[in-house]
């Protein structure tokens, strides 16, 4: 009887097991590992995430999953894709969000599961097409006065000049009017803090907090923001009619529910929610019309047969 060495066993058993896998995944998308076990990807991953995702989309095509940290990440990188993906009876929105939102909100999923659907229904009812037209003249308030405040005179970078809009207009429409401050440094910290928030949430989203330190310090300054203020957000009564902020219907849902304890982490879902997407798209639009000339004149007209001229003729470019 021959004798087989217990390396050959095991190295037999390796290549058994790779070649299960390898067959256990013909079916899903190609998977990007390394030799490491549970890190796999990750360290190149995480010295140029964006680089990384391009260079694998040429390599494996539109869809492939990227193994790190113990974590599988699918990526579906053209629109038809999409479109399959966001049809597709399989996709639960809720199972799908609940990891990213107690990682990057704190907020634990059997609260999160309990409160979705009535926060959804809610939001859906404050903020939808025959409700919306409430908030502008909220809005359109709140900008003339950021506005006025910049001056008439000066340069500034677009992409900061939109985040000295947005980022006031939005804390004092949805949460409490007068919220955000207004005193100079604390104004450049809260920039700091939530643009560190906004830049690092997909790296939150998925990977444990004690590896994203600077990330961390700044979700947890704002959620200590946030815990501070939510006394004073609940008494809020608007000047003029008395109506409630989201934030404060928001409040409302938590109370009834017996979960007011998560009131500065929905704050802090509900900050991130209305800006991160509201930044870029305002940067793009004001972007594309100030380097069309003919865009922005006739924009402009229109502005002026609405709301008259002024002597002041804003430059075309930023």
């Amino acid at each position: 009887m021959e004798f087989i060495s217990p390396a050959v066993i095991i190295i037999l058993g390796c290549v058994t097991l790779l070649l299960f896998l390898q067959w256990k995944n013909l079916r899903g998308p190609p998977c990007i590992g390394g030799w490491i076990p549970w890190i796999g990807a990750g360290f190149e991953f995480g010295k140029a995430p964006l680089e990384f995702i391009e260079k694998a989309r040429i390599k494996y095509g539109p869809i492939f999953t990227v193994l790190a940290m113990g974590t599988r990440m699918t990526f579906v990188t053209e629109e038809e894709g999409m479109n399959v993906f966001l049809k597709s009876k399989e996709v639960n929105f809720e199972l799908a969000v609940q990891n990213p939102v107690y990682r990057t909100a704190s907020i634990p999923k059997n609260i999160f599961l309990k409160l979705h659907e009535k926060l959804y229904v809610m939001m859906k009812g404050k903020m939808g097409t025959f409700n919306l037209y409430q908030f502008t003249g909220q809005l359109t308030e709140e900008l003339h006065k950021q506005l006025e405040n910049l001056g008439t005179h000066g340069t500034m970078d677009l992409n900061n000049l939109v985040r000295h809009l947005l980022y006031p207009v939005t804390v004092n429409v949805l949460f409490k009017k007068g919220l955000f401050p207004t005193n100079e440094r604390k104004i450049r910290e809260f920039h700091q803090h939530f643009q560190a928030y906004d830049e690092g949430f997909e790296y939150g989203s998925q990977l444990p907090e004690r590896l994203l330190r600077n990330w961390s310090k700044s979700k947890n300054w704002l959620l200590a923001l946030f815990e501070k203020n939510i006394p004073d957000i609940k008494t809020y009564k608007s000047a003029k009619d008395h109506s409630q902020t989201i934030m404060q219907d928001i409040l409302d849902l938590l109370e009834m529910e017996t979960n007011e304890q998560m009131s500065p982490n929905y704050g802090l879902l509900l900050l991130w929610a209305s800006l991160s997407n509201a930044v870029p798209v305002t940067f793009w639009t004001l972007a594309f019309i100030l380097s069309h000339p003919n865009i922005h004149r006739t924009i402009l007209e229109g502005i002026s047969s609405v709301f008259g001229t002024t002597d002041v003729e804003p430059p075309l470019h930023s």
